[in-house]
């Protein structure tokens, strides 16, 4: 069960990657495949966009790397056993 959810985080790093990848190339959060990357980012990276919104950076959205590091930071603890 400990590994199914370690599996799952790692799958949410890769989503978060490939949605901040695709925002370069593909704007509209309505084109294919970026609707379904967005709907699962996006939630992810909601909160840390209200912290530290890109509209306070110059238009730099350091979201999607909060979310990643929040992500590892969670996979260390349970591989751990923390």
């Amino acid at each position: 069960m400990v590994e199914l959810f370690l599996r799952l985080l790692q799958a949410l790093e890769w989503v978060v990657i490939a949605d901040a990848l695709l925002t370069w190339f593909l704007p509209n959060k309505e084109s294919f495949p970026r609707s379904i990357t967005s709907q699962i980012a996006d939630p992810l990276c909601a909160p840390f966009r209200a912290l530290v919104g890109p509209e306070r950076l110059g238009g730099l959205d350091l979201s999607p790397i909060a979310v990643i590091l929040t992500l590892q930071v969670m996979h260390n603890m349970i591989a751990r056993g923390i």
